[in-house]
This record gives C-alpha cells, sequence and structure tokens, in this order.
C-alpha cells in the first residue's frame, strides 16, 4: 500500500521489524547473561518491539505488515529461546504465541486505529 507522498512503505516496515526484533532478542538475552535467570515471557517484549519498530518506520499500520512482522517476530523469539535454553522449551510456546499476536496487533490494523 503506497499513497501519492510514498508515506507507506513496506520495505522500510520489515526492516523495522527486524531492527525490533534484534533489539528484542538482544535485551532478553542480555537480560539472561548478566541476571542467570530465564524469563521466557520476555518473548512478548520481542513481539512489541517487533510490531512497533515496523510501524514506525511504515509511518502507519498495515495488515500485510502485521502478518510480516507476526513471522519475523515467531523466529525471533524462537532464537532467543534456544539462545538461552540450547534447546526449544515446548512450554515456551505460549511466549511464542503472545509475540507473535502483540507484533500484529500492533504493526497491523487490526484492532488498531489508523
Amino acid at each position: 500500500m503506497d499513497d501519492e507522498g510514498g508515506r507507506f512503505d513496506l520495505k522500510k516496515g520489515i526492516l523495522g521489524a527486524f531492527a525490533g526484533a534484534l533489539l528484542g532478542v538482544g535485551l532478553m538475552y542480555g537480560f539472561y547473561a548478566l541476571a542467570g535467570f530465564r524469563f521466557p515471557l520476555l518473548g512478548v517484549g520481542i513481539g512489541a518491539l517487533t510490531g512497533y519498530g515496523a510501524r514506525l518506520l511504515f509511518k502507519g499500520t498495515d495488515t500485510t505488515l502485521g502478518y510480516i512482522a507476526g513471522g519475523i517476530a515467531l523466529i525471533a523469539v524462537v532464537v532467543a529461546l534456544y539462545l538461552m535454553y540450547g534447546e526449544f522449551p515446548i512450554l515456551s510456546i505460549i511466549s511464542v504465541g503472545l509475540s507473535v499476536m502483540f507484533a500484529f496487533r500492533i504493526s497491523s490494523s487490526s484492532g488498531s486505529a489508523r
């Protein structure tokens, strides 16, 4: 979705999603490395940062962007949990699901005012 002024740019939105996910993974793993405490629900923060980064650089919301941000958040949380545990703990599926939901809701037009 690109308006005449070039306001919406899906490529920038995807870049923002990757930047948010990278920041979230760094914070989640950094918390684990510094505190020595595993807190899988920090994955929700990864989803929120992914969605917000996508929305910020896209300069708006879009359903397609929401799906892409949700997929990026899913991969980012799985990677972060794997780095912390050395495997994917199946109980962390809740954190993954919440992360995807947050990324989608923040970056898509679904449930948010345009």
